[in-house]
């Protein structure tokens, strides 16, 4: 894909996966034939509760965002419980609840524990009591975070706009959308940036500039608040049912 000539001088660019603060949302209609991603809206990723949780509950806090190789905490309460070890597992879809990591409760019943994702996607995670026999499962306290791969991103589209992209569909400055070296045209990947996040189809291939993973279009990088060349999250994303009519 050809490449524009605005300015791509890497920036240092920090993607902010902590606790997202209030964010107005963001949408804009795509244009025709985007594969599947007819109405890509940016919002910031919902914020979690604040703190510890509910004194004198059961309770586990964990950011909505964290990245694949960035240490995620998350904090909790667990009552009657100062001093005890407690075990942060993750639910895997083929394995069930999988050991990531351990603390001990603090004597305010506070307990905070690290965990280092090795894989992306909607994330369930809990945490249990150490004892010997199984805690019930309904008194695990239980959240739910999104983990992202980081990548580098740049953006596309002065200087291409009438041309058609290597998926067949006509580069509008309305185009929201990605490039990609090898996904098939239509995925849906999910971008996140300074806690927006927009769910776009691969309309293109690129980049083909070293140490480069994507290629925003114009109108999904001014969705997204990126002006510039930098660091992204990335998730591949589900296709949304159609709405009943």
């Amino acid at each position: 894909m050809p490449k524009l000539s605005c300015d791509r001088a890497p920036f240092a660019t920090v993607l902010c996966t902590a606790i997202a603060c209030c964010a107005t949302a963001t949408s804009a209609l795509a244009a025709d034939g985007t594969g599947g991603a007819s109405i890509p809206v940016a919002v910031a990723p919902t914020t979690g509760a604040i703190g510890y949780g509910e004194p004198g509950m059961r309770a586990l806090v964990v950011p909505p965002t964290g990245l694949v190789g960035s240490v995620l905490v998350a904090r909790g309460t667990m009552p009657r419980a100062a001093g005890r070890q407690v075990i942060l597992q993750r639910l895997d879809p083929l394995r069930g609840w999988r050991n990531v990591g351990r603390t001990r409760v603090h004597s305010t019943t506070r307990f905070a524990a690290g965990w280092r994702p090795d894989v992306s996607g909607k994330i369930t995670l809990r945490a249990v009591v150490a004892r010997r026999g199984a805690q019930a499962a309904s008194t695990a306290p239980v959240a739910q975070t999104t983990v992202y791969r980081p990548a580098m991103a740049t953006y596309f589209g002065p200087g291409l706009y009438g041309r058609e992209t290597a998926c067949g569909i006509v580069l509008t400055p309305e185009l929201h959308g990605v490039a990609h070296k090898g996904l098939p045209c239509g995925t849906l990947v999910a971008i996140l940036y300074a806690n927006r996040e927009i769910v776009v189809p691969v309309v293109d291939r690129g980049p083909f500039n070293g140490g480069y993973n994507w290629d925003l279009t114009q109108a999904t990088a001014d969705a997204l608040g990126f002006t510039a060349s930098g660091g992204i999250g990335y998730v591949r994303a589900q296709p949304q049912p159609a709405p009943q009519t």
